[in-house]
């Protein structure tokens, strides 16, 4: 592979991720409920999900979300459910402590809630493995930056590494981002406003997945 073309992919894959999809918003809903510390997981159970995705593409399964209107929108519908559940569930939950503190309980009094590295590493994934759009994405844009008189290995785990490194990162930044305005939303929302703002974040995620069409020759395809 040539740096030229590898450069062009880093191009068009940094504008790609610079777009918020549902996986950057489950980013900074984590980000402002557990800090962006915790978050790290989270991003590397969207990341996961993507190297999965990227093998199901390089074996030519993502052909049958790309022309299957049944797989993909299966696929997509439960992917919208999980982020509609888990919006619901931060937008209504009770907050955490107020500050309360003796010697043997210190409650948060940022209003953030204990992380749950597994859990959070699962959610990450699943929003990310719910996008069936990614899968039909590596399996149309990696064959784009292929050389085909170059063995093809090398070349996908450039692809690949470069993808994931671009996405961790974007979601880590928007992350930050969203933690660096907990405090305001806190002092003006009260310790209820986290949660809220971090649910409507995720129903805000779960309307993005659900507008998201079959990929181009096949939208007609329905």
């Amino acid at each position: 592979m040539s740096l030229h073309i590898w450069i062009s992919f880093c191009a068009l894959v940094a504008l790609m991720v610079s777009t918020p999809g549902p996986s950057v918003l489950i980013g900074m809903s984590h980000s402002m409920r557990y800090g962006p510390v915790p978050t790290l997981v989270t991003a590397l159970g969207d990341v996961t999900a993507n190297m999965i995705q990227m093998v199901i593409a390089a074996v030519g399964l993502g052909a049958i979300l790309a022309t299957s209107a049944t797989a993909f929108y299966a696929v997509k519908w439960v992917g919208v459910a999980f982020l509609l559940a888990m919006g619901l569930a931060a937008f209504f939950r009770k907050p955490a402590g107020k500050g309360i503190k003796n010697d043997i309980v210190i409650k948060n009094i940022s209003g953030r809630e204990p992380a749950r590295p597994l859990k959070m590493f699962g959610q990450g994934f699943l929003v990310a493995a719910g996008n069936p759009k990614a899968i039909a994405f590596f399996g149309a844009l990696f064959p784009q930056f292929i050389d085909a008189t170059q063995p093809l290995l090398p070349q996908l785990l450039i692809l690949g590494v470069t993808f994931v490194v671009f996405d961790y990162t974007a979601v880590m930044v928007y992350a930050a981002a969203a933690s660096r305005i907990t405090p305001w939303v806190t002092r003006h929302g009260g310790h209820r406003a986290i949660g809220r703002f971090s649910g409507g974040v995720l129903i805000v995620a779960a309307m993005l997945l659900s507008l998201i069409d079959m990929p181009g020759s096949f939208a007609g395809e329905k």
